[in-house]
């Protein structure tokens, strides 16, 4: 039951800002600790195939250089390297047969399915003890968010399957990739687009109220019970506010603050909680069915 829980020096770090837009030397010795492993496990056929991968991801001449497994992947740029941790989990993972004699068939002794889901473990077990801002899910390196930020996304993802929210679930999208983009990080889309996907599902759950978010929320605000207290109904302004004032946001020359990546996270998490809300909303306002 440990695997479910971070290594001791990630529980203990407190925190510290994650490792962006880098891959350190430690992770890359790591990753080659790894690769030993996985060959040792016949996870990956031999050292000479990830020798290949390495190359073609340089864009060296392959059999052409004298360079060391330890110093290809030592000196590719940082993000070549996540790129070769995506290919790793894809193309060079295989699964463990053996031929047995006596009825002459091949044993399934590990499939692909299951080297795989070591390797992506492991993977992600390295990118926590390395304190990196990425994350290896289903096959790919993506922008990590923190625990509460992921549980917020996910509960809007599902209410956001609703068909009349299908707008708003473009712009939710867009705000993921810009969050998680690895190589060219853009916490200003991720604001815009946030919090777009909240005027969107605004106006789609709550169309005679109005054509922008401040409309819709200043007619569902009231103290009577299924409205939006006032009080809660200014996080929905703030938020609106810094996505039409924050530098580089909303408006050009707008001088509302400098979008940080915390900042980008925080707006994400909000905007994906005020999506839930709203929907929960329209819902108790609906009448009953008889």
């Amino acid at each position: 039951m440990t695997d479910q829980f971070p290594p001791f020096s990630a529980r203990n770090r407190g925190a510290h800002a994650r490792v962006d837009n880098d891959c350190p030397e430690t992770a890359r010795i790591g990753l080659l600790h790894l690769l030993g492993q996985l060959v040792d496990k016949r996870y990956v056929d031999d050292w000479k195939i990830i020798r290949s991968e390495l190359e073609r991801i340089a864009r060296l001449r392959p059999g052409l250089n004298t360079i060391e497994i330890d110093e290809l992947l030592l000196g590719l740029p940082w993000e070549k390297v996540y790129d070769f941790c995506e290919r790793l989990y894809s193309h060079l993972t295989t699964g463990v047969f053996r031929y047995d004699r006596e009825t002459e068939d091949t044993v399934v002794i590990t499939t692909k399915t299951e080297a795989q889901e070591y390797v992506a473990k492991e993977l992600q077990r390295l990118f926590i003890e390395e304190n990196l801002a990425f994350e290896f899910t289903n096959g790919l390196v993506r922008r990590r968010g923190r625990q509460h930020t992921t549980e917020q996304v996910v509960r809007a993802e599902q209410v956001l399957g609703d068909p009349r929210l299908l707008f708003a679930l473009k712009h939710f999208n867009k705000a993921l990739r810009y969050f998680r983009n690895v190589s060219q990080p853009d916490p200003e889309n991720v604001v815009k687009e946030a919090v777009c996907a909240v005027e969107a599902t605004a106006r789609a759950l709550f169309p005679d109220t109005g054509a922008t978010l401040g409309d819709v929320v200043k007619k569902i605000s009231g103290d009577e019970v299924g409205q939006l207290p006032k009080a809660i109904a200014k996080t929905f302004e703030g938020l609106y506010g810094f996505r039409s004032g924050g530098e580089g946001v909303g408006h050009g020359g707008a001088a509302g603050g400098s979008v940080t990546k915390e900042l980008a996270e925080y707006t994400l998490a909000v905007a994906a909680s005020q999506i839930v809300l709203l929907v929960d909303l329209a819902a108790a306002s609906e009448p009953v069915p008889f």
